[in-house]
């Protein structure tokens, strides 16, 4: 379906690739927004709700049991949350990017794993695509060339690069500037070959439950997140922070191992405390009866075990999804505690913007269900060139050592896998 909708332009897919995981029953496959907003330089968050809930409204509000049933799909860059960067662009194509875009979507192929079944969701009327031709090409083979990286990944940081950076969180740390800080790594390598044969790799290799595929002009970014931000239905919402990882063993005995010492991780913990207890705040600016039913979850995936919470809240009445969305933007879990002192910290030492890395994917759709995801585990495919990076949350008892071995294990097996 990727390979024959691209034509269309604004392709995009909020894909499950782990029909197993609680949340990962539904993937959702959309080109060709018959509306659409970029948002490039400077924005008023109020001006941006306005414009997606205006582009909501163009399809009218019914009941139904799919998850997506035509509506709003769009991808948040984590820099929209700082408009006042001032780091250096080290790429020069990062300025032709937008901070957030967003399409009205009037039909999308909706799958659902658990049946094993696809449903073309269509609005007569609003598409100028034909219906039949979206049929037709479910039974088309794809057409994509074979990925291959022409330089291996590098990256931009060495070892000492990385000790230091730690030891200047732990100043401001014990200077009482912040509580945590999550430090991301970058890496980047040059390809040639369809980004869709590596998104289907990197897809297969992951298997999480909200992995997202998109495409910009000449851009194309690829997410193999494990993790929700904020998604809602019927009033309530839910976001499952994760803080705390170990890789997944080689055998079962050091796989059970390595998932109890993270269970029993009291740094671990602490982590997912801090930003548990962020969330909350950020959610209660829209949201009442704010709980956390799940405390320290562990979920495990392919490549890595994650410390998982789970927070539940109420909207309010007559509060926009694209407002809760927006105000609790970006994610604490990949900023630090507190937010705003944490994100400038991380400006100061990445020295590069992070792009739609550590944003946000999401959907809004006609019977008021809406979803996000973090973009983590991420891979930005422009000019040839392919970036990734890996992060972690830095506190006090944090050892660099530790925390580079961590921020290898998430994305080790992911970078490996485009290798071939």
């Amino acid at each position: 379906l990727l390979s024959q909708l691209r034509r269309y332009g604004g392709l995009t897919a909020l894909e499950s690739g782990n029909g197993d995981h609680e949340n990962g029953r539904w993937s959702i496959i959309a080109a060709g927004p018959i509306k659409s907003i970029q948002i490039v330089n400077s924005y008023k968050s109020v001006e941006i709700i306005e414009q997606l809930d205006e582009l909501l409204s163009v399809i009218p509000k019914i009941d139904h049991e799919l998850p997506f049933i035509g509506g709003v799909l769009g991808h948040i860059s984590y820099d929209l949350g700082i408009p006042d960067l001032c780091s250096p662009l080290n790429l020069p194509c990062f300025s032709e990017q937008p901070k957030l875009f967003a399409g009205l979507y009037p039909w999308a192929f909706v799958i659902d794993h658990q049946k094993k079944q696809t449903n073309l969701v269509y609005w007569h009327g609003l598409s100028p695509i034909d219906y039949e031709e979206l049929i037709a090409f479910t039974a088309k083979k794809p057409s994509v060339s074979p990925f291959s990286l022409t330089q291996p990944f590098k990256s931009r940081w060495d070892k000492q690069d990385y000790a230091t950076k730690i030891q200047q969180i732990h100043r401001y740390i014990n200077n009482g500037d912040c509580y945590q800080v999550n430090l991301a790594q970058c890496f980047k390598g040059s390809f040639k070959g369809d980004t869709l044969d590596a998104y289907d790799r990197l897809k297969y290799t992951a298997q999480v439950p909200y992995a997202c595929y998109f495409e910009f002009n000449d851009m194309q970014f690829a997410s193999m997140s494990p993790e929700m931000f904020i998604s809602g239905s019927k009033g309530k919402l839910i976001t499952k922070p994760i803080k705390g990882t170990q890789p997944r063993g080689s055998n079962p005995k050091t796989d059970d191992l390595n998932k109890a010492a993270l269970k029993g991780s009291s740094k671990d913990k602490a982590e997912n405390l801090m930003i548990v207890d962020l969330l909350r705040n950020d959610l209660s600016k829209n949201a009442t009866q704010v709980d956390v039913p799940r405390l320290f979850d562990v979920e495990s995936f392919t490549t890595v075990h994650h410390l998982v919470s789970t927070i539940t809240a109420t909207i309010n009445d007559k509060v926009s999804p694209f407002k809760l969305l927006l105000d609790a933007f970006p994610g604490g879990s990949i900023t630090g505690a507190p937010k705003k002192r944490a994100m400038e910290i991380i400006g100061e030492l990445e020295n590069i913007p992070r792009s739609f890395y550590c944003g946000s994917s999401f959907f809004c759709s006609a019977n008021d269900n809406f979803s996000s995801n973090i973009l983590i585990r991420s891979f930005l495919f422009q000019n040839e060139e392919v970036m990734t990076w890996s992060g972690g949350g830095i506190i006090a008892d944090s050892k660099w050592d530790l925390e580079y071995k961590e921020s290898l294990d998430k994305i080790s097996r992911l970078m490996e896998c485009l290798k071939r």
